[in-house]
């Protein structure tokens, strides 16, 4: 049996559907996808090619997955009122505590880390993507440096540059930034001295009265307190997950020299780090935000409880991020005595390393023109950012009289 000839007009196609709908499509659809998306046909007026590359699309790319335009930041001008004609440059600003990112290999002990642009752009928001994607630039949110509120921090551990070929790994699609929770007197903490909050009622109101904690850790090292923001940079789907907070390493110089020349398995439990995560007591990692920048506020609101739940667990503790998705931990870190400043403490740290695993990815068995791209990629990965040179680091600290130390800008401290 044979069907009978239908004319042009009335094959089903993605081009008879509305334009609502065709968007409502890609927002489900990741990079690769849109790529090849883009290219099956000539771009016409509202038909599929067009959506892909046009300025809505990859405008709502960028809010997605760096939050510029989000309620988190008050914007002068909308994408409503934004008139662009084709000799027109898209620009979008850095706040000017911009992280710091390696061009080449990085880290302090290569030698041409540069400082990143402090502004990205292009003809298109496309352009302007691509730019924003190929830096591994912070998402903006209340915490990260990349907001205008002046409690945003500064970035003293980012991704290593990433081209467009260079993503062989699902750690290539996630990204690590490394900021402080700076004391007043840029130095790190001791068990001893650490006080609580406790209220007490007292003739019909609360006083609130401090008292010394008892904290079940060592008294021969000092603890500072890291602010780690996590992201699946990857859209449209496919989850990654962080199978054990507790895993993640921050090796010294000479620890990454020995261990990446003899094999990083012999970091195992045994091995005495110089720089230690603290996973139990109060000190333990938390959950200071989680947010996905497409969420209404209700997903938001699911996100908060998520986060307390986490908060609450005890033993091992992994975290599972949706596309795009933010997350920033709070961690303390058990340092040697003799690093009394955070500037000793950074100096000698050479980059924070964290596994990650793919969940929910392309089969890479499969040879289809979407997901070849994924064809060969490894499901399991460590995800890299290098710290600062200690030459970079004095951009942020100055030496006061009396060898104390301060902050260069003292709207980089990050709230608790």
């Amino acid at each position: 049996m044979t069907c009978p000839a239908s004319s042009a007009e009335d094959v089903l196609s993605f081009n008879n559907l509305p334009a609502e709908v065709l968007r409502s499509i890609l927002e489900y659809m990741d990079i690769s996808s849109l790529a090849a998306l883009s290219i099956t046909h000539k771009a016409e007026y509202e038909n599929i090619a067009s959506l892909v590359s046009d300025d809505v699309t990859w405008y709502s790319l960028i809010q997605n997955r760096f939050g510029i335009g989000c309620n988190h930041r008050r914007r002068r001008n909308t994408l409503r009122n934004q008139k662009r004609d084709d000799s027109c440059v898209v620009i979008v600003k850095r706040n000017s505590s911009s992280s710091l990112s390696s061009s080449g290999d990085g880290g302090k002990r290569y030698v041409g880390r540069q400082r990143r642009p402090t502004t990205y752009g292009g003809v298109m928001w496309k352009d302007a993507y691509r730019c924003l994607s190929s830096t591994m630039r912070i998402p903006e949110t209340s915490i990260t440096s990349g907001s205008q509120n002046p409690g945003g921090g500064a970035v003293f551990a980012s991704p290593r540059l990433r081209g467009r070929h260079s993503k062989k790994s699902v750690a290539d699609f996630f990204g690590v930034w490394c900021m402080i929770n700076h004391a007043e007197n840029c130095r790190t903490k001791t068990v001893e001295g650490q006080t609580g909050r406790r209220r007490r009622r007292r003739r019909g109101h609360h006083d609130v009265i401090r008292e010394p904690l008892a904290l079940p850790y060592r008294l021969d090292r000092r603890y500072i307190e890291l602010k780690i923001c996590l992201q699946n940079t990857k859209s449209g789907y496919g989850r990654v997950v962080i199978p054990d907070i507790s895993a993640i390493r921050i090796p010294t110089v000479e620890e990454e020299d020995y261990f990446s020349s003899w094999g990083w398995d012999k970091w195992d439990g045994d091995y005495e780090s110089t720089f230690h995560l603290i996973d139990v007591g109060p000190w333990a990692p938390k959950i200071v935000l989680k947010r996905r920048f497409g969420d209404d506020d209700a997903g938001q609101e699911r996100d908060c409880k998520d986060a307390e739940v986490w908060n609450a667990k005890c033993g091992l503790k992994d975290i599972i991020l949706r596309p795009f998705e933010v997350v920033v931990l709070s961690v303390h870190i058990s340092c040697p005595d003799g690093l009394v400043y955070e500037t000793d403490v950074l100096s000698s740290m050479s980059s924070i390393r964290v596994p990650v695993v793919a969940d929910g990815w392309p089969s890479v068995t499969k040879q289809s023109c979407v997901e070849k791209h994924y064809s060969g990629m490894k499901s399991k990965g460590i995800s890299i950012s290098p710290f600062l040179s200690e030459d970079a680091l004095w951009e942020y600290y100055c030496q006061l009289p009396g060898g104390c130390l301060s902050l260069t800008d003292r709207s980089r401290l990050v709230p608790v």
